[in-house]
């Protein structure tokens, strides 16, 4: 899926009507897409079968049934119940556990460093720096990673919300937008129609949009200006989310650096804060 998101993403400006049609359905439609053939594709898209055809040979595959394996492969989504089955004996003994997370997680992690884009990682922290809102959306179990960003970013002295509820708390706080802000969302599957609802209203703003998730094949990546896919697979029940963390060490710490002067004088006049959050006791 990262072959075709990328192009996707790239070449979406410069791709015919009838490839942005296809390009859009897919996006949004992924699963129903594996039910179909090149000509019924086409049909329900309102497109020719040969478009079919050559879109999926432009991204590189030579037969439209590759195409849709790909796709397969990409939107792959257990339940928890399918899940909890799939890794029912996977674990012999405590250290079994270890060592199979942490070498999932560093497999991850290895992943992660040979595919990051560290273009992308500039123009986000450009995009930081230069906006007049940040808003970081988190929901479920996305929560810990966008407060932890938050955290760090506001540390920094930016103007930053985080927001981790759905229905009304979310529309209140996106109400507020802003063309010149910035959202970052941390999500990964299944997403929410929060969260969809959220990037509409966004979109609507003109607000920039940033999507750190495991899947590039989805409504959220088409709504986003930018997106990270990190993996989150494990050997467990849970997703991991080293990558995602290492991710924001990243973005924080490229922060820092073009900011480091500011911070620092600005860190040497608040001197009473010393005082005011720690005791005198030794």
């Amino acid at each position: 899926m990262d072959k075709i998101s990328k192009f996707y993403m790239e070449h979406y400006k410069t791709l015919t009507k009838g490839e942005k049609k296809i390009a859009e359905y897919i996006v949004k439609n992924p699963k129903r897409v594996l039910l179909l053939s090149a000509l019924e594709l086409g049909k329900e898209i309102g497109v020719s079968d040969a478009s079919i055809l050559r879109f999926s040979k432009s991204l590189g595959f030579g037969k439209f049934t590759e195409f849709r394996n790909y796709i397969a492969l990409e939107i792959r989504e257990a339940n928890p119940a399918d899940r909890i089955v799939k890794h029912w004996d996977n674990f012999q003994s405590n250290s079994d556990i270890v060592n199979k997370i942490v070498n999932a997680d560093l497999k991850n992690i290895k992943e992660f460093l040979m595919n990051i884009d560290f273009e992308a990682v500039n123009e986000l922290v450009s995009w930081i720096n230069h906006s007049r809102k940040i808003y970081i959306l988190g929901i479920g179990s996305s929560r810990a990673i966008s407060q932890f960003l938050f955290w760090y970013i506001k540390r920094l002295g930016f103007d930053v919300e985080c927001v981790n509820e759905g229905g009304l708390g979310l529309y209140e706080s996106f109400s507020h937008m802003k063309e010149e802000d910035l959202v970052i969302l941390f999500t990964f599957p299944r997403f929410l129609k929060d969260e969809i609802q959220a990037l509409n209203l966004a979109k609507e703003k003109k607000a920039k949009i940033v999507a750190i998730t495991s899947n590039l094949f989805s409504e959220i990546s088409y709504l986003s200006d930018m997106v990270f896919k990190l993996s989150c697979e494990n050997e467990g029940f849970f997703n991991s989310y080293i990558v995602p963390m290492e991710l924001c060490n990243i973005i924080l710490t490229a922060l820092f650096e073009q900011n480091k002067e500011k911070i620092y004088s600005e860190m040497k006049k608040n001197t009473e804060m010393k005082d005011f959050l720690f005791t005198n006791e030794k």
